[in-house]
């Protein structure tokens, strides 16, 4: 297993949020069009939405993992694999970790959306 130093998963980590919220204010900026709303107002509400929709996205996203991690049906039909229990353990643990480094991800994105929408709001 590679180890990665601080600085580079921080730096990959920024770069994830930052091209997230470019996405959102991209899609966030097209439904705004489309939607009727063509103000700066109009899209800094825009912003702010959508800022909750992705943190709320993140969030069922954790949720539905640890959800699906408890459920006994997948627990027995994950026992039918070749893996031994400690690797079942281990790929669990892994996608709960993944998604809830999805949910952080998210959520700071979101923050991000929301708190551009109010400076929108606020200074303009």
């Amino acid at each position: 297993m590679k180890t990665e130093s601080s600085g580079f998963v921080i730096l990959r980590l920024l770069g994830r949020i930052l091209l997230a919220n470019l996405i959102l204010f991209i899609i966030i900026g097209a439904i705004c069009w489309l939607g009727g709303w063509r103000t700066l107002k109009n899209y800094s509400t825009g912003l702010m939405y959508g800022g909750m929709g992705a943190m709320i996205l993140g969030g069922l996203t954790a949720f539905g993992a640890t959800g699906v991690a408890r459920d006994p049906t997948y627990r027995y039909i994950q026992s039918d694999m070749v893996n031994s229990l400690s690797d079942r353990t281990k790929q669990d643990w892994q996608e709960n970790l993944e998604s809830i480094s999805f949910m952080v991800w998210m959520g700071v994105a979101g923050l991000i959306a929301i708190a551009a929408g109010y400076l929108l709001t606020t200074f303009l």
